[in-house]
């Protein structure tokens, strides 16, 4: 008797339930679902609707130029490729350009000079040059490399003239009790540059989980100074042997500081080689003017009397 009595309380129990969910849940927890179907059709329809009100340009146009120049860059040899990211990364571009951008401004360049040349000799009615077309094509692949090899000069000339500097006060920091990594830190926040700037973003690669050999390694390729490497071989080699990090940069702070002052001294050495041909275009012919010339003019009037 008494487990009918548990049994019917039990069913009657589930029965409440049922219909307590049917009445009363079961509605909310469908409306909330065709609440959340509306809110993602509205959410696609508001998306549409602002891509739409977007520039054509950004719509349309730079997306198939993105893939147009993909496209063109992977017909490149390997090796230019890898010569131009080499180029882009040491003048600090690699992250606001690719190396299909450069190949696709030298193929546009080179288009538009040839097509001026076409336009002119139309306009003048003469034959077609080919050894203007020839030009035109030169120069349009060669202007923008040579204007990306000139920042990448300029970037490596200001880390290699900083590095001394640098490595000075990145000394005093580590002599002063700060780890070589809060030392790097403290220096990068007092001197601002594209030195500090490669070292900040080592830093944050390391920070990450890489390896540190490997993170300086990277910024020796990215930045290709040859006085930057040598500090980073030593700095790699004292950690592996377990050497005292501030001599090591004390030693290397003048090391480098030697090799600037040797490196403008041979430039010094080059100037009076260098001077010689402007001189002798540019000052010996007005030398020899003011010379010769009162003597020139004299025997020529007394030829003409």
């Amino acid at each position: 008797m008494g487990i009918l009595v548990y049994g019917s309380v039990f069913l009657t129990s589930i029965g409440v339930l049922y219909v307590i969910y049917e009445r009363f849940l079961e509605p909310k927890a469908l409306v909330k679902e065709r609440l959340d179907n509306v809110k993602i059709i509205t959410d696609t329809r508001e998306a549409l609707s602002d891509e739409m009100h977007e520039p054509f340009t950004q719509r349309v146009i730079n997306p198939a130029y993105e893939k147009i120049v993909i496209h063109l860059g992977e017909i490149a040899p390997s090796s230019i490729r890898d010569k131009y990211n080499a180029l882009l990364a040491s003048a600090g571009l690699l992250d606001k350009m690719k190396y299909y951008n450069i190949l696709a401004i030298q193929f546009l360049l080179a288009s538009l000079l040839v097509l001026m040349n076409f336009v002119i000799s139309r306009r003048f009615g003469s034959p077609i040059n080919s050894t203007f077309l020839f030009l035109a094509v030169l120069l349009g692949f060669l202007f923008p490399y040579s204007v990306l090899k000139s920042k990448s000069e300029e970037r490596r000339q200001k880390i290699q003239h900083a590095l001394p500097n640098f490595l000075d006060l990145l000394h005093v920091t580590v002599e002063a009790g700060l780890s070589f990594d809060m030392s790097i830190y403290r220096t990068t926040s007092k001197l601002k540059g594209p030195l500090s700037d490669e070292l900040l973003f080592t830093m944050n690669e390391m920070n990450k989980g890489r390896d540190r050999s490997e993170a300086f390694r990277d910024l020796v390729k990215r930045t290709q100074v040859e006085d930057l490497a040598t500090f980073v071989t030593s700095i790699i080699q004292a950690e592996e042997l377990g050497s005292n990090i501030g001599n090591v940069l004390r030693i290397q702070a003048e090391t480098i500081r030697t090799a600037k002052r040797q490196r403008l001294e041979t430039q010094a050495a080059k100037i009076p080689v260098k001077m010689t041909i402007p001189m002798t275009l540019c000052l010996l012919p007005a030398m020899l003017i003011v010379a010769v010339g009162p003597s020139v003019i004299s025997i020529m009037e007394n030829f003409l009397k």
